[in-house]
């Protein structure tokens, strides 16, 4: 039999995967949201604008605040684990480790540390961790 014969109906067909809408990719980030902390609120209104308030509804939430709510969201930020300079560079490696090339929080990124810097949220300079002496593991 040649392999032209064969019958081309029990090919298995390509599996592509399936891609979110945009507006399942916003309804979870607004779901994922309600774990951020007062905190991580603040982070983000610092590096971004934006204001999110508790249970807001708003129509768009940035990738700075999406990114961090999805890790609270999952675990990969322990609830009342502070956001750390550590953190937030862990996060944009990965980012840039994205096959897409694409890193959505990189413009965050220096606002973000500068925020940190100036209210203890990373490492002093000859002093232990920041965070009442807890070490930040999540890396």
């Amino acid at each position: 039999m040649s392999i032209s014969r064969l019958n081309r109906s029990s090919q298995a067909v390509p599996v592509t995967p399936v891609r979110n809408t945009a507006r399942e990719r916003n309804h979870n980030a607004h779901h994922d949201s309600a774990s951020l902390t007062d905190r991580d609120r603040e982070l983000i209104f610092q590096a971004t604008g934006q204001r999110m308030g508790a249970g807001s509804k708003q129509g768009w939430i940035n990738s700075l605040a999406a990114a961090i709510a999805a890790d609270r969201a999952s675990g990969q930020l322990a609830p009342g684990q502070e956001i750390t300079a550590l953190y937030l560079k862990d996060l944009s490696r990965r980012y840039d480790q994205n096959p897409t090339g694409r890193n959505p929080v990189s413009g965050y990124l220096e606002p973000a540390l500068r925020y940190l810097s100036q209210h203890g949220g990373g490492p002093q300079p000859g002093g232990p961790p920041s965070g009442g002496g807890r070490l930040d593991v999540s890396a």
